[in-house]
């Protein structure tokens, strides 16, 4: 018996060893992203936070990219699988069993026939010659660090998202602000148009005109209001705070800044900054380690079975070994070689696929954010705001006083808002042309952290 714990200790002997080498120094290199799930409510501190700020918070309590990051460690046992050496069989066999016409006798007594009964112990394992183990978890590595990769090409992609909607969310608030202050306005003009109509003053269609025109000013303020309501439900949804029934309020406004002062360098980008590329590249290294591996399982001898047993029959103990190893004739991985071979070839071209994409991004991305950037130079250079509310200020007095009529009133009016709400919207798409090309040249998330 002794031999036998001894054989034992040894089939069980590559187990730590395999497992301990291969797996810690993955799990030891690789950032598990740790996160922090307050649940606390910061709605009320919101507009005391700056875009870097509201978008820490929320990829450390948004539950769907919470959600999302648990499949590294989902891929973290993938990997922790693929390192485990193959378990031992123990294998316990009675034999010499004397037999009666009653049925079986005490096992452990001396048969008529048979002799003493053999008790017979053994011990299986099988041996890796191929280094089948080490191959798969050099694959299952690289699958480790794909599913990252792919983690951060989500996380890229949340991140334009929430940035998206918070210029949107500002952008709309700015049109309702300065469109109440006019809806405001109106109100008091038409009062002061009714009084000037009872006395005779103005002619009474001049009141229903710019009542009509109120209207309007007051259906393009609700539709506003209700387009913030829907940004704000978004923007909620991925800060992950709850809903709340009163109105969101932000830190910051819609101001222009150069590019310049922003820290982007335009033509100044590496497309290997792209998660989803870098995602893909893992996968062509992992298909080429897996045409290897399946040429390893499809070897000679890729698992040898060792085994030992001891026999023990009444006073005489004997002990043996034997190794069984399977004759790779027939099959011999064909078809999974084969297929691991094209799966390699399809990834490299989908690698070179997704270069041209990026670039074709990137450069419509730039081309986007250069267009906006110079027509709000040009705004900012002639003073187009400033000029445009001295215009329509003078139009308003002059109308007040009587010296202009309602026709050209109306039309200083609706031309002041109408650039009002195309220079603010520039200014919008001006600043989500910078995430858009930032999340293009892959600068827009984790990898930037």
């Amino acid at each position: 018996m002794r031999f036998f714990s001894i054989l034992l200790f040894l089939a069980l002997l590559p187990v730590t060893a395999q497992s301990s080498e291969d797996v810690e120094d993955v799990l030891e290199t690789i950032n598990p992203y740790r996160t922090d799930t307050r649940s606390e409510d910061v709605e009320d501190v919101l507009k005391e936070w700056d875009l870097d700020r509201i978008e820490k918070y929320s990829i450390s309590n948004n539950p769907i990219y919470l959600a999302e990051k648990q499949n590294i460690n989902m891929s973290r046992g993938d990997l922790i699988t693929s390192a485990l050496y193959r378990n031992p069989v123990f294998q316990y066999q009675t034999q010499f069993l004397p037999l009666s016409s009653n049925g079986f006798q005490n096992p452990f007594t001396t048969g008529s026939t048979g002799g003493p009964v053999e008790i017979a112990p053994a011990v299986y394992q099988d041996i890796d010659l191929a280094g089948v183990i080490q191959q798969q978890t050099k694959v299952a590595k690289k699958e480790f660090l794909s599913q990252i990769a792919a983690f951060e090409d989500f996380d890229r992609m949340f991140r334009l998202r929430l940035r998206q909607n918070y210029w949107l969310y500002l952008y709309v608030t700015e049109l309702i602000n300065f469109q109440k202050e006019f809806h405001e306005n109106y109100n008091d003009l038409l009062e002061l148009t009714k009084f000037r109509a009872e006395k005779g003053d103005i002619s009474p269609l001049e009141y229903d005109r710019i009542f009509l025109e109120k209207i309007r000013i007051e259906k393009d303020y609700k539709e506003s209001e209700i387009l913030r309501s829907q940004v704000a439900k978004d923007l909620r949804f991925l800060i992950g705070i709850s809903p709340k029934s009163k109105i969101l309020t932000l830190k910051g406004h819609l101001k222009y800044v150069s590019s310049k002062e922003l820290g982007i360098k335009m033509n100044e980008f590496n497309i290997e900054d792209r998660p989803d590329l870098k995602g893909l590249q893992l996968k062509v290294a992992k298909n080429r380690m897996n045409i290897e591996l399946q040429k390893k399982q499809g070897g000679v001898a890729p698992f040898v079975n060792l085994g030992g047993e001891v026999r023990a029959k009444g006073n005489e103990s004997y002990a043996g070994v034997f190794v069984t190893m399977p004759l790779k004739v027939f099959d011999r991985n064909q078809g999974n070689i084969f297929k691991a071979e094209e799966q390699y070839k399809k990834s490299i071209l989908e690698v070179e696929s997704k270069k041209k994409q990026i670039y074709a991004e990137i450069r419509a991305a730039m081309r986007e954010l250069e267009s906006r950037e110079e027509l709000l130079q040009g705004y900012d250079k002639v003073k187009l705001i400033d000029k445009n509310r001295e215009v329509q200020e003078k139009y308003r007095l002059a109308y007040i006083r009587g010296a202009s009529n309602l026709v050209s009133f109306l039309e200083a009016e609706k031309n002041y808002l109408t650039v009002l709400k195309g220079y603010y919207e520039q200014i919008y798409l001006y600043f989500n042309a910078i995430e858009s090309y930032r999340a293009a040249v892959g600068k827009l998330g984790m990898i930037n952290e």
